[in-house]
């Protein structure tokens, strides 16, 4: 007899009793998050103490400004790791939403409305060709990813020739560098879209089901849960959230060049597995990717004071998705026995 799929009573009730599965988890979650925190405080703290010179008001605030970029990139990669996936493609997005702000815009504020939606939809496109390769051609995601961003910045480049020969419109200039009541209207983007992404992981339906959805494929399937429209989606807002750090990026650049999200790639993906996401998929919460973000914005500050190399900057990044996985790899040990 052919399988019957399940009533849908039984899917919503099932896919409700995800998070009460998972609140003894909560505790164990949170940890990593509050942890990646105070070594953030103690980060800024030790670097007081040997150079008297850092940590002032005003550096503090900037750090925070400049997090602006990886909060947004990370929280689309969190939601693709998530489901046990990665996004190398993540980089060029980036590049491209640069390129075309400034290039749409032309200097002028005028274009804004038109320019914006364009290029989002444009970066949303190739998360969507992301995720169908994933989804329905059934493409590993390393491979998918790597290919489409690699076809993608020749595209750009060929047309581009790798830098815009456009300003940036001064209205996303004012906005990088405007404070409203003293408080930078960055911070406030931040704080808007941390609130915003922390919902939909954390509090929303359509989050649960991603979880069920990272931690067990089979079991979704059985549930039946939409495990392509979901895994679709979920690369789609990858390539938007790059879309709009490459806005925002650009702004605060004042220019674009196509490889200027490069540098937040690998940042990306760290935040997610510091923040005790497991690369396998199916954990992981926002506030632990916020805290590894805003982690390495701050030692990327410190490095800059330092006056070390960028060289040694990939060592330290590097370093810390090996820890961040090893401590995983422990923890997982622990939990089977």
């Amino acid at each position: 007899m052919p399988m019957q799929e399940p009533p849908i009573s039984i899917v919503s009730a099932a896919v409700n009793e995800v998070p009460h599965a998972r609140r003894a988890l909560i505790g164990a979650e949170l940890l990593p998050a509050i942890m990646v925190f105070a070594a953030t405080v103690i980060l800024v703290v030790g670097m007081k103490i040997a150079s008297p010179s850092f940590g002032s008001f005003n550096q503090l605030i900037a750090i925070l400004v400049t997090a602006i970029f990886l909060v947004v990139a990370s929280f689309g990669q969190g939601l693709v790791i998530l489901l046990g996936g990665i996004d190398l493609s993540l980089g060029v997005v980036i590049g491209i939403g640069g390129m075309m702000i400034a290039g749409l815009t032309r200097g002028s504020d005028d274009a804004l409305l038109i320019a914006i939606p364009a290029t989002l939809f444009c970066c949303a496109g190739i998360g969507l060709i992301n995720g169908i390769g994933v989804a329905v051609a059934k493409l590993p995601p390393f491979i998918i990813t790597l290919s489409s961003g690699i076809t993608f910045f020749g595209v750009a480049l060929g047309l581009t020739a790798g830098s815009s020969q456009q300003p940036v419109a001064p209205a996303l200039q004012k906005f990088m560098n405007t404070s409203l009541l003293e408080i930078p209207y960055p911070i406030v983007f931040i704080i808007l879209f941390v609130v915003a992404a922390w919902l939909f992981q954390n509090r929303t339906a359509e989050g649960r089901k991603l979880y069920a959805l990272g931690s067990s494929p089979g079991a979704a399937r059985i549930l039946g849960l939409p495990i392509t429209g979901l895994t679709i989606a979920v690369y789609t807002i990858a390539g938007l959230c790059a879309g709009v750090t490459g806005i925002l990026l650009a702004g605060y650049s004042s220019s674009a060049t196509l490889d200027m999200g490069n540098a937040l790639l690998m940042p990306s993906i760290a935040a997610v597995v510091i923040g005790g996401a497991r690369v396998t998929g199916g954990s992981g919460i926002y506030l632990g990717t916020l805290a590894g973000a805003l982690f390495l914005s701050t030692l990327s500050t410190v490095i800059t004071a330092l006056s070390l190399s960028q060289g040694f900057r990939d060592l330290v990044q590097g370093g810390i998705i090996l820890i961040a996985l090893l401590l995983q790899s422990g923890r997982l040990i622990v939990q089977n026995r």
